[in-house]
């Protein structure tokens, strides 16, 4: 008995660690989307286009692009109610910015 005892254990062991070993593998989100111009896109653009992107949050990147002019780098995004680190790394393949410095511009 005593020894069954010890094999169950062993046994419960391996499985305990086995499941810590594959639970300590963070799985990669997947995101899904298109490249959008935060120079240039419409609130509905950018909730089509970029992956959990709320409607709000659009607006707020919108309104703050029409108050404060163009983006001029991606990290100007963090001024804008609602965005945060996370989420402008999160989305910041999606970003992209053109129309800097006038038409002739192609940066």
């Amino acid at each position: 008995m005593k020894r069954k005892c010890v094999e169950c254990m062993c046994m419960l062991g391996a499985l305990l660690f086995f499941c810590l070993l594959v639970g300590t593998a963070p799985a990669a989100e997947v995101l899904k989307g298109k490249l959008v111009n935060i120079n240039k896109a419409t609130a509905e653009e950018l909730v089509k286009n970029v992956p959990t992107m709320t409607p709000e949050l659009a607006g707020n990147i919108v309104k703050y692009r029409k108050d404060n002019g163009d983006f001029q780098q991606k990290e100007e995004l963090l001024q804008v109610p609602g965005m945060n680190r996370t989420l402008l790394k999160k989305w910041d393949k999606f970003f992209i910015l053109e129309g800097i410095g006038g038409k002739d511009c192609t940066c």
